[in-house]
């Protein structure tokens, strides 16, 4: 296949991903991995960072922040396509990855987290997976393009990890201050956790963490 009509087969599907396409996507269109390689080598293409069966084009405008992110989750979608894996998820971004992407809290994730229908084997150490055979589905949304974590599911991951509480408290701040959680809604979220964390209910336990309380 000639350079022009391989650029031409992969433009469409990188431009509703980020400029990204995997080696699976591209495949899936007729062009091969050798196709892929003439690309990267005249630097039309660029491995997006760690995926190495992800590709991206060198022109598009690049996120540093959450690239890395895209990137895992479209390694992990293999040929599937934007339309395909976000109609029905069988991967959610979560936790602290979910937070980071809403721009919630000042947790820093170090590893890309997900919820997943099925096992995987992703062969990266910055990848970490959690098996659940079902998804609800209102537990998640669409948020910047990808899968993830409503807001209340998020605070729930967090608060079942043990995350710190000042840390929690900043997210739940950040999401009432931005429209995406009821103060009215989050005594029902937190209640399972607040004698865990030290409190004596939710009510007492939301009260701190929307600061209009005293923390113990």
């Amino acid at each position: 296949m000639s350079r022009r009509t391989a650029l031409a087969a992969i433009s469409p599907v990188a431009s509703e991903q980020w400029g990204m396409v995997t080696a699976g996507q591209a495949r899936r269109l007729g062009v091969s991995r050798q196709d892929l390689n003439r690309l990267v080598d005249d630097g039309t293409l660029a491995i997006a960072d760690q995926a190495t069966r992800v590709y991206r084009l060198t022109g598009a405008p690049e996120d540093p922040d959450l690239d890395p992110l895209r990137a895992a989750w479209l390694q992990l979608g293999d040929a599937q396509s934007w339309q395909e894996r976000t109609t029905a998820p069988d991967l959610i971004i979560s936790h602290r990855s979910a937070a980071h992407l809403r721009g919630l809290g000042d947790l820093i994730p170090h590893e890309h987290e997900f919820y997943a229908t099925t096992r995987m084997r992703p062969r990266r150490h910055d990848i970490k997976l959690r098996v659940r055979s079902q998804i609800s589905p209102d537990s998640w949304e669409i948020s910047g393009g990808l899968p993830a974590r409503t807001v209340p599911a998020i605070l729930d991951d967090l608060l079942s990890d043990g995350e710190d509480e000042s840390a929690v408290a900043q997210v739940v701040r950040d999401a009432l201050a931005l429209g995406l959680l009821r103060d009215e809604a989050l005594n029902a979220i937190v209640a399972p956790y607040a004698v865990v964390y030290g409190h004596t209910n939710g009510d007492e336990f939301a009260q701190v963490l929307t600061g209009k309380g005293t923390s113990r």
